[in-house]
Formats: C-alpha cells, sequence, structure tokens
C-alpha cells in the first residue's frame, strides 16, 4: 500500500463548490481511473475501467472498493449518462469519437514526461472535474516532498544508470522515467549517448558505457521467451558490479501522477 492512499481526501480537504461539478464521470482509461480517485469526490464517478483493479498496474486499485467497471466501449459507458468523460488520448480511439459524435463530453490526458507536465495534468484535470483546490493542494505536497528526498540522499554519491529491457530496450531522453532517473540523483547514460524515447541499444554499447548500476526492467520480464535472453546475457554478469533486478515497479510509472514522487525515493534509496 503506497503513502499516497492514506492522505486522500484528508489531505487534500473537501474540494471545490459543487457548483457547474461533474456529477456522473466516466473513466475509460486506468490512468484517468487513478487520477479520480485521487482527485474527485467519490460521489462524482459514476465509472472506472476494468483496469482500475489491477494492482500491479494501478496505485489506486485498493481504493475502487464498489464503484461500477466498464470496458471502455460505448455500449457501457452510455447507460450510466455521464456528464463527463475521461480518458487518455492513446486508447480506445473508437469510443471516444463515437461518444463525441454523440454529444458526449470527452476529456483526454496527454501522458506527461516531466514533473511540470505532471502539475501541468493536474490542474487541467482538477478544471475538468471541478477540483481544482484538490489539484493544487497536491501539486504543492508533491513539490515538498521532491525537496524532502532529494535532500535526504544528497549524501549519497551520484551513480550513472543505463535501464536495460526485455528485447534490448532502453529508456533515454524525453520519458517520465528519466525525469524520476535525474531526481533520484542518477546519471542515465542512454540520454546522455543521445538516445530519444524508448530505444534499442547493443550489448556491445551497453557494456563499453560502463555504467555504475544497470536497473532491469522487469516489469516486462517473462522468463521463458527469447526476448528474455537479453537481460540474462551472461555477459552483463560480468561487465557490470551492480544490477538491480527491479527497476520502479509498474504501479509507480504507468501512469504519471502524484506517485512518481515513490517512484524518486524507490530509486533514491537504491543509488
Amino acid at each position: 500500500m503506497g503513502v499516497l492512499l492514506v492522505i486522500f481526501p484528508a489531505l487534500l480537504g473537501a474540494g471545490d463548490s459543487a457548483e457547474a461539478r461533474p456529477q456522473r464521470i466516466v473513466s475509460i482509461g486506468m490512468c484517468a481511473d487513478q487520477l479520480l480517485l485521487i482527485l474527485a469526490e467519490r460521489s462524482q464517478i459514476a465509472s472506472l475501467s476494468s483496469f482500475a483493479t489491477h494492482s500491479n498496474m494501478s496505485y489506486m486499485a485498493d481504493a475502487v472498493g464498489d464503484i461500477p467497471l466498464n470496458n471502455a466501449s460505448v455500449e457501457d459507458v452510455i447507460p450510466y449518462r455521464p456528464d463527463l468523460v475521461v480518458g487518455t488520448d492513446f486508447a480506445a480511439w473508437d469510443t471516444t469519437r463515437f461518444l463525441r459524435q454523440l454529444g458526449y463530453e470527452v476529456k483526454l490526458i496527454t501522458p506527461p514526461t516531466t514533473i511540470e507536465e505532471i502539475y501541468t495534468m493536474l490542474r487541467e484535470f482538477g478544471r475538468w472535474t471541478g477540483n481544482q483546490h484538490r489539484a493544487q493542494t497536491l501539486i504543492r505536497k508533491m513539490k515538498q516532498d521532491i525537496e524532502t528526498i532529494q535532500s535526504r540522499y544528497a549524501g549519497k554519491p551520484r551513480k550513472s544508470v543505463i535501464v536495460y529491457s526485455p528485447n534490448g530496450y532502453t529508456i533515454g531522453a524525453n520519458t517520465l522515467e528519466n525525469e524520476i532517473l535525474k531526481l533520484a540523483g542518477f546519471r542515465n547514460l542512454a540520454a546522455e549517448m543521445g538516445i530519444d524515447g524508448f530505444q534499442k541499444i547493443s550489448l556491445e554499447r551497453l557494456i563499453a558505457a560502463k555504467p555504475d548500476v544497470l536497473h532491469i526492467d522487469s516489469n516486462r520480464l517473462n522468463s521463458n521467451s527469447l526476448a528474455s535472453a537479453y537481460i540474462g546475457h551472461p555477459v552483463l554478469d560480468r561487465a557490470v558490479s551492480e544490477k538491480d533486478q527491479v527497476f520502479i515497479p509498474a504501479r509507480l510509472r504507468i501512469c504519471a501522477g502524484p506517485m512518481v514522487t515513490e517512484a524518486i525515493e524507490y530509486l533514491a534509496q537504491r543509488r
């Protein structure tokens, strides 16, 4: 259970005026599910996506309770008579298109790649749902937490790192993971090597970079797949002295939100 779950809704207060606030919000995406559970009044939530209860992916899975779930289809959404539908701009395209054609208000999240973009997303989501005060309170708390974490681990030496995934992929610049690594006190060598986003890196190039730490992206690990042979190659054991078999747990990184502060501390502890 993450620390964020114990602060809602007490930390965020009663929220904004209910006047003109959506009262039957339906989420059709897991990242929107989590923001609703964090920012909105429970009485505002008509339905969440079926992914909301997947505890290995959703940070707020334990907070779902008896809220009805949907499969992100038009047929599932309409019976809830939503006055707002929220989701992400990379999922359920057909559903969002048809709902808009039918006259429903649909708002979509663009996944952030920086902490500042998370703050912007929270403000925007707060406006959509009529919970601007809660969003601002949460942003202040995130900023304070990040400052505290960086101060707590300031005495630990910075380390260079490369994240390595099945099929030989790594995580470079312009990703939220890169931002989290930097705030946790790591130098992401993939970003310094000019790798942008999620790209393949050869085993030879990885070894030549000589990272202090190799983070294995075990969120994507299937021990029976050929793809996993990349991260199990014996040369890695000889070339890199420090291997962390767990990168950022999936529930802290699949969706951007206040849970990234926990991800930053998780990595800073392991620096």
